[in-house]
């Protein structure tokens, strides 16, 4: 069963779009800075799976959309399934 809430697109960076997770979601599931399996859905009904990239922002996490994918402003139902999290990769020091 997927994590599912909702969220506005906005600017991640130049070529890609992404979202806010709100902290309640973020701390009541225990989700973890990753790459895990999900999708957006959008309010007049397309839909996208794709992997999902959380990273650590302020208290909460951010989420980025592969490029090209929804548009900026939009409104949908992120969903991610929390038992295909990968780990992020370490920078090599």
């Amino acid at each position: 069963m997927p994590i599912r809430f909702i969220a506005r697109l906005n600017e991640y960076d130049k070529k890609h779009l992404g979202f806010y997770v709100p902290k309640y979601v973020a701390d009541f599931y225990r989700l973890e800075p990753g790459r895990y399996k999900g999708g957006f859905s959008l309010s007049h009904g397309e839909m996208t799976s794709f992997g999902i990239t959380l990273t650590p922002f302020r208290k909460t996490l951010r989420g980025r959309l592969p490029q090209g994918e929804g548009k900026r402003g939009s409104i949908g139902e992120v969903w991610i399934y929390r038992d295909t999290w990968i780990a992020p990769k370490k920078p090599a020091a």
